[in-house]
C-alpha cells in the first residue's frame, strides 16, 4: 500500500519553501545530528564491506547538515586519527562524539570534493553527478509524483551503485481513513506521499532499483541494477 495526497493538498510552492526554512537541520542540534548519524551508521553497517567512492544526498535542503556531517568525519579521520575510538553507538551523548563515532566507525569516505548534494528548491544547479551511493533521508515522503521521484533517484545513482531512502514507512496499525488521520506524520503539510516496505519494493522495481532489505525499521536499501 502507498498513500499519496491529491494535488489539491498539495502546499504551493511558496508555501513549500517557507516550510523547508522552517526545519532547523543544523550540526548544533545534538538530537538531529544524532539521527543523521544513526542514518549514516545503519546504512553504512548493511553495505558493509562496500566502500562508495561518491556520495550524493539526494534533496539535501537549504542546509546540508548530512555533507557537513560526512566533511566534519572525514577532517577528524585526516586528523592523524585524532579521535576517541568508540563502537558504543548507545554511548553517543553529544555531537563531538558522533563525529568521534563515525570517525572510528567509518573505514572509508571518498575525498571531500565526491561527497556532494542537490536540491530541487535550494540546490538545483548544484552537483548532481551520479553517485555510487545515494543517500535519501527524510525526502520520499515529499514527493508528489512518486514515480517521477524515484525515477530521480535511479538516474542520480551509478550502475551497481546504492540507493538508501529513509522514511517514516506506514505502520501496519493503519489500516482505514480514520486510523491514517490520527498518524501524527501525516500532519507536515509537506509531506505527501507514504509507503509500506512493499511499496517501495514495487517503486524501486519500476525504476531500475532491486530491493536490497531494511537496515533500520525506517531505512530500506536499494541497487541500481548494471543493465537499467
Amino acid at each position: 500500500m502507498a498513500i499519496s495526497l491529491s494535488d489539491k493538498e498539495h502546499l504551493p510552492l511558496a508555501q513549500q519553501l517557507a516550510r523547508y526554512r522552517q526545519h532547523n537541520n543544523n550540526l548544533n542540534d545534538f538530537g538531529y545530528v544524532h539521527f543523521l548519524t544513526s542514518f549514516v551508521y545503519h546504512t553504512f553497517s548493511f553495505l558493509a564491506p562496500f566502500a562508495p567512492s561518491s556520495i550524493l544526498d539526494y534533496g539535501c535542503g537549504p542546509n546540508p547538515a548530512l555533507i557537513d556531517l560526512l566533511h566534519l568525519v572525514l577532517k577528524r579521520q585526516q586528523d592523524h586519527g585524532s579521535f576517541t575510538k568508540s563502537t558504543d553507538f548507545n554511548g553517543i551523548d553529544s555531537v563531538e562524539k558522533c563525529i568521534d563515532f563515525l570517525a572510528f566507525f567509518l573505514s572509508y569516505l571518498p575525498k571531500q570534493e565526491l561527497i556532494y548534494g542537490w536540491d530541487p528548491f535550494f540546490s538545483p544547479n548544484g552537483k548532481k553527478e551520479p553517485a555510487n551511493l545515494v543517500l535519501c533521508l527524510e525526502v520520499a515522503e515529499h514527493f508528489e509524483n512518486p514515480w517521477e521521484g524515484f525515477s530521480g533517484l535511479a538516474q542520480s545513482c551509478t550502475a551497481d551503485g546504492y540507493v538508501a531512502i529513509g522514511t517514516l514507512p506506514i505502520p501496519d496499525s493503519i489500516v482505514s481513513n480514520m486510523d491514517f488521520k490520527g498518524w501524527w506524520y501525516k500532519d507536515d503539510k509537506t509531506h505527501v506521499s507514504f509507503y509500506t516496505e512493499k511499496a517501495m519494493v514495487e517503486c524501486g522495481k519500476t525504476c531500475g532499483l532491486r530491493y536490497m532489505g531494511k537496515a533500520s525499521p525506517r531505512i530500506f536499501i536499494f541497487k541500481k541494477l548494471g543493465d537499467a
